[in-house]
């Protein structure tokens, strides 16, 4: 009989369930048939109203309200005041969660969510399981404190920055190990050269493709940067992802654009998008980043949700893979600037990128995961 292992997340973007997936597609491809691979937003689907609508406002929370979102984040970073309200809070959402827990009888439990460690650590002692508890952090450089849990039996994370924040924290470093953030493995088998993608993509394979990412929401302030972009940089070419915002796509659908542009709404073949690409436009979501750092994709941030995603741009910067450029006209200046000069520019900045690659963290923490449970 397969063991079952229970993937504890909230869809509060897209980020955690893809990273769930790229886990689970990876323990399938090590282990075909061994192990049956549960993945439930357990926020939205088992607590009770109104706080399962809680995640429905996250999209809001993270753009307009964005600084009500970052004061949030910041109070709640707090430990003492994260204690009181985990105990406070568990009673009152427990019911419902551990009577699903107890029907599905997992083997291994594995959290790839902030809010599902040390709530979830008690939803398996009272629903009885005494299993493994795994957590996978997805967040790349700047975590919350709810990520990390000493109960736990082990847990990822996606750099050394990360380590060095989950020890702060009281993660014992022998609970630790670096394995990158998880991806889907077709960003494993990328190959064939940026020409040949173009082709399959039908776009002019001589121009410089710039990729913009709205992320999972999709970001409303894309149209704008979009029209300033295809008015200023003549040789250039666009090619958009909107995300799940439909009124954005319709919106981009219906533009007279000036350079050529391909739009697409929430796609699932982002690595062929990407390895077409030469530049990358995007906020600073951790599971994109670490896809452009495999497909050698210099970034060029436009955005970030501060919090969680502070440290990501830092991290970018840093490591001279790219640059934060918040304004228009920034953004503009930077993009003449790349492709108005030398090739060794993009060059060197793919260079960097590809040196903080991970193309194998899914399979590296799935290994580690199936030899736990």
């Amino acid at each position: 009989m397969p063991k079952r292992i229970l993937f504890l997340l909230s869809d509060t973007g897209g980020g955690h369930r893809a990273s769930a997936k790229a886990i689970g597609e990876a323990v399938e491809q090590l282990h075909p048939g061994q192990y049956e691979l549960i993945i439930e937003d357990l926020w939205k689907n088992h607590m009770p109203w109104p706080v399962c609508c809680i995640p429905d406002t996250y999209g809001w929370m993270t753009g307009p309200g964005k600084q009500l979102w970052h004061l949030a984040w910041k109070l709640s970073s707090y430990q003492r005041l994260q204690s009181m309200l985990f105990g406070s809070f568990a009673p009152l959402i427990e019911k419902s969660v551990v009577e699903f827990i107890r029907s599905v009888q997992p083997d291994m439990a594995v959290s790839v969510h902030p809010l599902m460690n040390h709530l979830g650590i008690e939803w398996m002692k009272t629903a009885d399981l005494d299993i493994p508890f795994i957590t996978v952090v997805t967040d790349m450089v700047t975590l919350h404190p709810s990520w990390i849990c000493p109960k736990v039996d082990h847990c990822f994370v996606p750099t050394q920055e990360a380590r060095q924040v989950a020890m702060k924290y009281g993660m014992p470093e022998e609970k630790l190990t670096v394995h990158g953030q998880p991806v889907g493995l077709k960003f494993n088998r990328l190959g064939g050269g940026k020409i040949l993608y173009k082709q399959n993509l039908g776009i002019d394979p001589t121009r410089p493709a710039i990729l913009m990412v709205a992320g999972g929401e999709g970001q409303r302030q894309l149209y704008k940067t979009a029209r300033q972009v295809a008015a200023t940089i003549e040789q250039a070419q666009l090619l958009i992802v909107s995300g799940r915002n439909k009124k954005l796509k319709e919106k981009l659908e219906q533009t007279d654009w000036q350079i050529p542009t391909k739009v697409f709404g929430f796609v699932d073949h982002m690595p062929e998008l990407m390895a077409a690409s030469d530049i990358l436009i995007t906020k600073a979501g951790p599971s994109t980043i670490s896809e452009a750092f495999i497909a050698g994709l210099p970034l060029l941030i436009s955005d970030y949700i501060p919090g969680q995603e502070t440290g990501n741009v830092h991290y970018v910067k840093q490591h001279q893979a790219g640059t934060y450029a918040p304004k228009n006209k920034q953004l503009v200046a930077t993009l003449q600037e790349w492709l108005g000069g030398s090739e060794s520019v993009l060059q060197q900045l793919a260079k960097n990128g590809a040196m903080l690659a991970r193309p194998h963290a899914s399979l590296h923490i799935a290994a580690d995961i199936c030899q736990i449970v």
